[in-house]
């Protein structure tokens, strides 16, 4: 095999592997926000509040 031919496939080959890498990783961020949209919800009663969000008045309640 010559040079030039083991040089372009292994960029070949690395190309390949990177946009599989690249395409996973969205595939699973895709996958991870969809769950974190719908399960959001559900576990409202478990995250912390700020202080800020405590002191909210009776307008502001009704409408959630």
């Amino acid at each position: 095999m010559k040079k030039e031919t083991g040089i372009i496939l292994a960029g070949t080959v690395g190309l390949l592997i990177g946009l599989t890498i690249f395409g996973v990783r969205k595939f699973l961020i895709k996958k991870g926000r969809e769950y974190d949209e719908y399960y959001n919800d559900f576990h409202r009663h478990f995250e912390r509040k700020n202080k800020e969000d405590t002191h909210e008045g009776v307008e502001f309640l009704a409408v959630q």
